[in-house]
């Protein structure tokens, strides 16, 4: 194949400035090292753009549940299969390692790489930025119950706490988890009590607050902790209500 011929299938391909793909032409002896170059190339120039796109999930091992998210560019890239794979795999390791801090991440060795080295041939396969944008572990009692939801595109997901570790408390708690996943805009304004303040909405079908649903059912909720994608301001809430009722947000930072 010749230098024009390569210029041409790699601008069909990329879309990418002649120059940049000349370049890449000239530095590389075979098609594909020309088609990498450019692939690295697209990935630094994403750098100056905010990662907004991608997925949050939920992993969780007898008593800890642990939320993060993981970002890319476009909608697109999270239906690869790569990309999936990735956010999966970061679960496992994370789900070993709780209470870590965001920024060791990148050291923790899965197989025989490092999570950063992982995450940066993830990029060359999808061509695209990725960023592993915040951890929250969640912890409980052997007494207590995790809840759990996470939508169905994984643009939300949430963890709550009830007192109790009864197998009938289990579907009130993932009820709860995903009434508090729905909240949306309203969870900043949280001031008093979540489940008097913001938790009232329709629960098995019924115009309850959560309060009172979760008294039918003998049970508190003790914490909450929800994240939404790209949310703005780059917070999440967090609130504890074993004492007095608290909220917190956590600044988002990125890997």
């Amino acid at each position: 194949m010749t230098i024009m011929e390569k210029i041409k299938v790699l601008r069909d391909e990329t879309g990418l400035s002649l120059s940049h793909i000349k370049k890449a032409v000239e530095d590389s002896s075979t098609l594909d090292e020309a088609r990498s170059l450019l692939s690295q190339l697209r990935i630094q120039d994403q750098h100056s753009q905010v990662a907004k796109k991608g997925m949050v999930r939920v992993v969780s091992r007898d008593n800890i549940a642990i939320l993060y998210e993981v970002n890319a560019l476009t909608d697109f890239v999270t239906k690869h299969e790569t990309f999936i794979q990735f956010v999966e795999d970061l679960g496992i390791l994370l789900i070993d390692h709780p209470n870590i801090d965001v920024h060791d991440i990148k050291n923790l060795m899965i197989g025989n790489q490092t999570l950063e080295d992982y995450r940066q041939k993830v990029e060359t396969v999808i061509a695209e930025r990725v960023v592993i944008s915040r951890v929250s572990t969640i912890e409980k009692t052997n007494e207590q119950t995790f809840g759990i939801y996470m939508h169905y595109n994984y643009s939300s997901a949430a963890v709550v706490v009830l007192e109790n570790d009864l197998s009938s408390i289990q579907e009130h708690a993932n009820q709860v988890a995903k009434q508090v996943t729905a909240l949306g805009a309203l969870y900043p304004k949280w001031k008093q009590t979540i489940i008097d303040q913001v938790l009232q909405s329709d629960l098995l079908g019924q115009s309850i607050t959560v309060s009172d649903y979760l008294a039918r059912h003998h049970t508190q909720l003790l914490h909450a902790t929800r994240y939404e994608l790209g949310e703005s301001m780059q917070e999440h809430l967090s609130c504890s209500l074993v004492a007095d009722t608290f909220c917190q947000t956590s600044i988002k930072e990125e890997v």
